[in-house]
């Protein structure tokens, strides 16, 4: 299997979507009962990208026709194939087997400009095959890269007299560039039905080289159990 990972486009939205839909029904790595619209992750899509500037990247088998992804989203969403198929791939579209992007940590405060999110998911039929692990090494070069800037905002009262707010572009850099990033957190759940008890995606971060930086016990319910959520922090200038 080739692998090619580039940046995402809307275009890829769709597989996505499918991929997205599939952890949140049939997993607790996501604490999302529903399945959210994909036009809810085409917004998300352009908040990141174009908006703030961070790395959203896609793991693509290039143009090996139609894609798995759609299997997913039929058995998801309850499409009958030749009935009320959304899409079919052509013969040139990329597969797309996994994506991760950088999202804003607490996006609304502008001091946490400098530390981001990661969101990193497989598509289940290529898990075990290095996906993961190439589309972490991209992502971490793309925040490493000093032409990345995390063009944060915030909202801010004009004239404090409590007529209104504006949003301002405020860029945290001091070369009035954006912020360049420092910290990447992973928070993630921890499912004691899962592999290890949960244990064995942590294992993975560690292994990446993020470090633990704190535990929430039973925060969480979903599947009939109680889960734990895991805050994980890669310090890139240690």
């Amino acid at each position: 299997m080739s692998i090619q990972i580039r940046p995402a486009t809307e275009a890829d939205i769709p597989q996505i979507h499918a991929i997205n839909v599939h952890y949140i029904l049939n997993t607790s790595l996501t604490f999302l009962q529903s399945p959210v619209p994909k036009s809810t992750l085409a917004t998300n899509f352009d908040e990141i990208s174009n908006v703030r500037g961070l790395p959203y990247l896609v793991a693509v088998e290039p143009g090996t026709g139609n894609p798995p992804s759609y299997g997913l989203y039929r058995r998801a969403e309850g499409v009958i194939p030749g009935q009320n198929d959304p899409a079919t791939a052509g013969p040139s579209e990329d597969v797309v087997v996994g994506y991760s992007y950088l999202s804003p940590f607490r996006g609304h405060m502008l001091s946490y400009a400098p530390t981001v999110e990661l969101t990193l998911f497989v598509h289940p039929d290529h898990q075990s095959r290095s996906v993961g692990s190439q589309l972490f090494a991209a992502i971490l070069a793309k925040a490493q890269d000093p032409t990345t800037r995390h063009g944060a905002r915030e909202v801010t009262e004009l004239g404090g007299d409590g007529e209104g707010t504006e949003l301002l572009d405020v860029l945290a850099g001091d070369d009035g560039e954006g912020a360049k990033i420092r910290n990447i957190l992973a928070v993630m759940a921890v499912d004691p039905e899962g592999k290890d008890g949960g244990e064995a995606l942590l294992a993975w971060y560690q292994k990446k080289g993020f470090t633990q930086s704190g535990r929430m016990k039973h925060i969480g319910f979903k599947k009939g159990r109680w889960l734990d959520t895991v805050y994980l922090q890669y310090d890139l200038q240690e």
